[in-house]
């Protein structure tokens, strides 16, 4: 508001209205993107010792969605993960952010050496390379990972899922948003999928929650019923 001149809120109200444009800036400022690599180690060293020794005993391929993936951390990580589980080629990751600058900064797949303080050194070294300007996931991670950008409540163009993780999003929703959220990851999930959520989020009282089980309360996995 101070940048347009602007002294209050009715005022900047108006000017939203006449200018679509600033909607946008005022949602890219607004989008938390703060993100690592494999946050909250202990979740996906679940992931990989339970779940994924579950996708190894299928065949076919496999669709993780990373929802609200700010710049790419956490649908990379899943690919990392599926790399070392020898899944990889079975797997399509999709990343979808509502913020427009962090899916491109996504796609590019260039980060600072900040956001590998969860990420052992043998992974950096193993799927990265060094630039100048930081460190570039390499070619064959990025080829497993899609970015698209998507609002939590649209409807993805992609197929039904294995795995959605959906992390320290549900903290900053009323509880009508968490249960329209919830109730679309439902119907993209296959039977028996699993959503992940983040360890500081308790969605409690939302009915659409009646179609999962709990995998793990300390890591906050559900599974889908087959129902």
């Amino acid at each position: 508001m101070r940048a347009l001149g602007l002294t209050d809120f009715s005022a900047y109200l108006e000017y939203l209205k006449r200018e679509p444009q600033e909607v946008k800036r005022l949602l890219n400022i607004l989008t938390i993107n703060l993100s690592f690599f494999f946050r909250n180690p202990e979740t996906f060293a679940f992931l990989e010792q339970h779940q994924f020794v579950e996708f190894k005993k299928e065949k076919g391929a496999l669709v993780f969605w990373s929802a609200g993936c700010a710049n790419g951390e956490e649908p990379y990580s899943l690919a990392i993960l599926a790399a070392e589980t020898s899944l990889l080629e079975r797997v399509t990751v999709y990343g979808t952010d509502i913020d427009e600058h962090t899916v491109t900064h996504a796609r590019a797949g260039m980060y600072p050496p900040s956001t590998f303080q969860y990420t052992p050194n043998s992974i950096v070294e193993k799927y990265f390379t060094k630039r100048d300007e930081g460190y570039r996931i390499n070619d064959d991670i990025r080829a497993r990972v899609r970015f698209l950008h998507l609002d939590l409540f649209e409807k993805a163009s992609f197929g039904r899922c294995d795995l959605i993780m959906c992390r320290n999003v549900f903290i900053y929703l009323n509880r009508s948003a968490q249960s329209k959220a919830i109730r679309n990851f439902s119907e993209r999930l296959k039977p028996h999928g699993y959503l992940v959520i983040g360890k500081v989020e308790l969605l409690i009282g939302i009915p659409e929650l009646k179609v999962f089980e709990v995998v793990s309360r300390t890591e906050h996995i559900y599974r889908k019923l087959s129902g």
